[in-house]
């Protein structure tokens, strides 16, 4: 049954905390069994619903806008606590070609959805029904139309009586792979932890060094499978930083300054990558005006111009993540160099990362090919990290309604509980230290309390329920 909720009933349900959400409609349902037939090895026990939401974010230029994306939901069981996992997708240039849209892709959220989690798909902004050019490779709004996502999405599990249980598993494939990465950034970079608790993340084959791979490709004589992904960037990084072109005549070689433009309208929703690599020369002093390119090779030690400054604003591979980070790549990929991985593990190691490994998944395997043991292994990696289901539905109770994390606690705490309710937390001597009236999740700081156990309680209608955490 098709189920719209729109933005009026949504701030029914939530009041002023409903932000991120705007609308929702359930697109259909999967078996476990239509997907452990079209899967190999993995343990999958549940069906799938899967919803479009439509939610709010920023766009490239911090402008207000809003994005498009497929929710999977797992049912079918007594449990209704799961972990969220956010899956980015690969690079589409056709608007409609988005994991909302339910394409081919989106079955890789279903895998994880029927493996126990809340999985967001985000379409991007720019893709699916969010307006104008998709800022392609743009780190970013990549990372902001996931996090916002997964914002939207709670909203949303809240009103189906589910619970997300505080875990947050981040992955995606290609350009996904670079999203993964942004986010994962994103989050450590703006001090998110408390908010979006990244247990793992798993970027698969992704361009994470673009300022290295993809500045190789621009500047080798040694022809480059996908073209076309070079003029996305030039069109992408031209409306987020407006300083890499005036018009395609500039940058283009013709006639190529007449082909690519219909591409990259903002509008498209008929011409794929496809089309236009079959139109593109796959050696780039071919494609790309003399002068530019050999103003851009010139520059490739200061770094200087224009589209070198964008590169390196966008790569993701120097810094230093305190959460697991594995990195899946295949030998022969022919669109993402494979490099990108091992350099990324070599400096965030070097930078005294946490736990940061590069893993073959196949020798001799290309792109495509590599996408079933890449995914396959972040999966089970998951799988084997994940807390599993602690909230039996058949359990009414309010014990089954209230999940606190992390705990112990030394900075902020979490909490998140099923209905309106009133919030109370005492010191161990008695003293009221906390009270809120709350309607579904409260982050408390708790960093200046001093160290030691607090009882926390909720109470709703004439019921209570308690709970101890520990302050470190």
């Amino acid at each position: 049954m098709k189920k719209t909720l729109s933005i009026l009933l949504i701030f029914f349900l939530f009041g002023v905390n409903a932000q991120h959400l705007v609308s929702s409609s359930q697109v259909g349902s999967t078996t476990s069994s239509f997907i452990l037939g079209i899967t190999s090895g993995l343990s999958l026990e549940h069906d799938v619903d899967m919803y479009k939401i439509i939610y709010n974010t920023v766009d490239a230029l911090g402008q207000p806008t809003i994005a498009s994306g497929a929710l999977l939901i797992p049912t079918n069981s007594n449990c209704i606590d799961f972990p969220i996992s956010v899956y980015n997708h690969g690079t589409s240039l056709r608007k409609i070609d988005v994991p909302s849209n339910n394409v081919s892709e989106t079955l890789i959220g279903k895998i994880f959805s029927a493996g126990g989690y809340f999985t967001c798909m985000p379409d991007y902004v720019g893709m699916g029904d969010s307006p104008g050019l998709h800022p392609y490779v743009h780190a970013e709004s990549e990372a902001t139309a996931a996090i916002d996502m997964v914002r939207a999405a709670r909203e949303f599990i809240d009103s189906l009586e589910m619970v997300d249980n505080g875990e947050v598993f981040l992955t995606g494939y290609s350009q996904g792979g670079h999203a993964c990465m942004a986010t994962n950034k994103y989050i450590e970079d703006n001090n998110l932890q408390s908010e979006f608790n990244v247990i793992a993340s798993a970027p698969c084959s992704g361009p994470y060094a673009l300022s290295v791979t993809m500045a190789d490709s621009i500047t080798s004589l040694t022809p480059y499978s996908n073209p076309g992904y070079i003029a996305y960037l030039l069109a992408s990084y031209q409306m987020v930083y407006g300083n890499i072109f005036n018009s395609w005549s500039d940058i283009l070689q013709s006639p190529y300054d007449t082909i690519v433009p219909p591409y990259f309208s903002g509008e498209n929703t008929t011409l794929d990558m496809g089309m236009l690599n079959n139109l593109l020369p796959s050696v780039m002093d071919s494609l790309i005006q003399d002068s530019v390119l050999t103003n851009f090779i010139n520059d490739s030690v200061e770094k200087n111009h224009p589209l070198w400054l964008a590169l390196l604003d966008n790569d993701n591979f120097n810094w230093t993540p305190q959460n697991p980070v594995n990195m899946y790549y295949c030998t022969a990929d022919e669109q993402v160099a494979y490099t990108n991985a091992l350099l990324a593990d070599s400096v965030m190691n070097a930078n005294g990362a946490a736990s940061v490994v590069s893993i073959n998944s196949g020798n001799g395997l290309n792109h495509n090919d590599c996408v079933v043991p890449a995914l396959s292994s972040a999966f089970d990696w998951f799988q084997s990290l994940k807390t599993g289901c602690a909230t039996d539905i058949s359990s009414n109770t309010l014990e089954s309604k209230l999940t606190i994390y992390p705990n112990p606690s030394s900075e902020s705490l979490n909490v998140h509980y099923s209905g309106i309710s009133n919030l109370k937390i005492y010191s161990i001597d008695g003293k009221l230290m906390y009270e809120k009236q709350m309607d579904s999740r409260v982050i408390i700081d708790v960093f200046g309390w001093d160290s030691g156990i607090y009882l926390l309680e909720i109470i709703q209608a004439k019921s209570s329920v308690r709970q101890y955490f520990i302050k470190q």
